[in-house]
């Protein structure tokens, strides 16, 4: 099966009139949210907002007018398109934003997009593979996945590489880019959830 974007994720079979149609909720686009301001909050903007003010230190920022740089427009511009597409409303008047691993996302560098279905290896027993905040050049390790482990997905991958969770006994939730082409996946998982 092959997974399409946006708005609706349809997971095509053999025969397509017995197709699967998931829809992203509010989570998403609570995450989605939290993703592209944090990357505006890197780049030194100010906010307004009950919500961002909540969320976000502008003791350092500079502006509302600022420039994050190339990369992270195409960041921003991939969130927004996809915000736009499943219509998502954030009430910037709250100043919580629930179900969010905003933990989490802090450490990546490079924002991922979620998925809206999900799947998990459930005990890993391949080798120890680091965890990075990007999937690009410069990337740092900010963590393994380790044999005992198990792997969430919910991410949209970009290229070879996937934002993955994983979770083992006292940490929970580690939150990383692991290079998907560095790994067996069918050898490495002991079953498969989701």
């Amino acid at each position: 099966m092959r997974r399409l974007f946006p708005a609706l994720v349809v997971l095509l079979s053999a025969n397509p009139v017995a197709a699967e149609v998931w829809e992203y909720g509010d989570r998403e686009c609570r995450e989605l949210w939290f993703m592209r301001n944090l990357i505006m909050d890197r780049a030194g903007y100010c906010f307004g907002s009950a919500l961002g003010r909540a969320l976000f230190d502008n003791r350092d920022c500079s502006g509302a007018d600022i420039d994050p740089g190339p990369d992270q427009r195409r960041q921003v511009s991939k969130i927004q398109a996809l915000e736009s597409r499943i219509g998502c409303r954030v009430d910037t008047t709250a100043t919580e934003l629930g179900g969010v691993d905003m933990q989490g996302l802090r450490r990546l560098r490079d924002m991922p997009l979620p998925d809206n279905g999900g799947s998990a290896c459930v005990s890993w027993r391949g080798k120890t593979v680091p965890l990075h905040d990007g999937y690009g050049p410069g990337s740092r390790v900010i963590g393994q996945l380790r044999p005992g482990d198990r792997v969430d997905f919910g991410f949209i991958g970009e290229g070879d590489w996937n934002v993955i969770s994983v979770a083992s006994g006292a940490e929970d939730g580690r939150l990383g880019w692991l290079n998907m082409s560095d790994v067996d996946w069918s050898a490495s998982c002991t079953d498969w959830v989701g």
